[in-house]
């Protein structure tokens, strides 16, 4: 009976939550990062809240608990960071937290593109879920420039001293998205041949996702809502 109940229950808010995770998304990247970025560190604590939330949610969208597991490990490490900063700030944080953004990065592209391009009608959440695919290859970029920036010496110029605070992560994130979007405004700029192939990599797939298979989504979820 209970799982019945589950059963019904996920299939009821499983496709709801692929917006619910996007706009959560969202706010992390482009609110809540630049407050931490300008010193506002009680925000930090909403990004602990969000991964405890990805956990439950996680788990109705994908029923798997290997993906639980991930996103549960990569909290701890976001904590373990916390509490290290606190009593004596190091390099190590950073490389925990960019680890926490990889293992989530790559949970939440398995469990979202599962569920996005799963057989079955195409409707609006699962094109908000392609939305939240979208925000999510940022974030693993955001980890990939985060261990570049630790292991590469000079790999980026206008980034800034790499201490242990939160303006990194928000300056990364920066980084990452108007790489993705192309803007490319100039005060960050990547020097090693190796970051600027990442970055070359990450802009063609932020031009070709939205041209290709967002735009292949839309198409279908407007088609089978005018029959």
């Amino acid at each position: 009976m209970k799982a019945k109940t589950f059963r019904e229950l996920r299939d009821r808010l499983a496709d709801p939550l692929l917006t619910a995770l996007t706009i959560m998304l969202a706010i992390l990247l482009f609110v809540i990062a630049p407050l931490q970025a300008a010193g506002v560190v009680a925000a930090h604590n909403f990004g602990i809240v969000f991964g405890l939330v990805l956990v439950a949610a996680v788990f109705i969208v994908s029923e798997s608990w290997i993906a639980v597991a991930a996103i549960l490990l990569a909290v701890a490490l976001i904590v373990v960071a916390t509490v290290f900063r606190l009593r004596q700030p190091s390099i190590i944080d950073i490389y925990l937290e960019s680890s926490a953004w990889l293992i989530t990065s790559l949970t939440l592209a398995v469990v979202v593109g599962r569920a996005v391009f799963a057989r079955g009608k195409i409707n609006y959440h699962r094109v908000i879920g392609a939305v939240l695919l979208y925000l999510n290859i940022g974030v693993f970029f955001v980890a990939l420039y985060g261990f570049a920036a630790l292991l590469v010496h000079n790999a980026f110029t206008g980034l800034g001293p790499l201490e242990d605070n939160l303006t990194v992560a928000g300056n990364l994130i920066y980084f990452s998205f108007v790489t993705l979007t192309s803007v490319g405004y100039g005060d960050i700029v990547p020097l090693h041949p190796v970051v600027r192939g990442i970055s070359n990599v990450e802009a063609i797939i932020g031009q070709l996702y939205p041209a290709t298979l967002l735009a292949r989504l839309v198409t279908l979820e407007l088609e089978q809502r005018r029959r």
